[in-house]
């Protein structure tokens, strides 16, 4: 089965996006994975400010599939025990997925080391906190049909939290939502040996892919680990949606480019 294939706007400065729709358009990549702050400098009035953007990728037929980085540049902490803290939060995922509506994505991707650093408390109190913060949200993820993908994050990367498949498997189940699932990031791969049953284990609840890496700037030298899931991933007809990861300071269009066309080869 062909592979739809996506990049993250994390790759590029957002005054060339008409250079990179281009490229998109020439190497037959579906659309973007979109980080709202990568475009606008806060999170003021940011729907209204991303309505241009939003018209462009119409323009363009790029299409949206999934949101991301949703706590860049904020100080909101999940383990904050202040009520303000809580409601603040909670306003700001509404906001978040009014804007997965204004580019029609139904996924939305929640990670942050920051946003679920857990200090001082044990696992199991976090497991009940974050829980309680999952069914406050999730009405309004089934209201408007939006799925919330929770990601792992390697414990090199500074998480003290969700940082194997098995306690994120854990956690949605417990919350037992067809809205809430699990974004499967290869980064993972980057610290240990490829192993299928990281993914297998937690098929069921998988919902949405990324391939990255550490000081992933370009797929032109992915690693050995990421090529064995790329490879694996290519067989598993279940997942159509394939995401890339890269972070750049700056535009690089060559590269890009060429990472695009990569990433298609492998892939399909």
């Amino acid at each position: 089965m062909k592979k739809n294939l996506f990049i993250s706007n994390l790759a590029w400065h957002k005054k060339d996006n008409k250079k990179i729709f281009e490229i998109i358009k020439k190497y037959k990549i579906s659309g973007i994975d979109i980080a709202p702050i990568r475009l606008n400098n806060n999170w003021k009035n940011i729907q209204s400010k991303l309505k241009n953007f939003q018209k462009d990728l119409k323009y363009n037929k790029i299409k949206v599939n999934a949101v991301q980085g949703i706590f860049f540049k904020t100080k909101y902490r999940l383990f904050d025990f202040r009520l303000i803290q809580h409601e603040k939060i909670i306003n700001h995922m509404k906001m978040i997925i009014n804007v997965a509506k204004l580019f029609k994505s139904k996924k939305i991707i929640i990670g942050s080391s920051y946003f679920r650093n857990i200090n001082k408390i044990d696992k199991k109190k976090a497991d009940i906190i974050f829980i309680n913060f999952l069914k406050k949200i999730n009405p309004l993820l089934s209201k408007n049909r939006v799925h919330l993908c929770i990601e792992t994050i390697p414990k090199q990367y500074g998480e003290n939290y969700l940082y194997n498949m098995k306690d994120t498997i854990n956690l949605v189940k417990k919350i037992n939502s067809k809205y809430i699932g699990i974004n499967f990031d290869s980064s993972i791969y980057h610290f240990k040996k490829f192993d299928k049953s990281n993914f297998s284990d937690g098929r069921k609840f998988i919902t949405n892919i990324q391939i990255s890496q550490k000081n992933f700037d370009y797929f032109n030298y992915p690693s050995r680990q990421n090529l064995q899931f790329l490879k694996f991933l290519k067989k598993q007809n279940k997942f159509k949606d394939i995401s890339l990861e890269i972070i750049a300071k700056k535009t690089n269009i060559r590269k890009l480019s060429k990472s695009l066309k990569n990433f298609n080869q492998v892939i399909n």
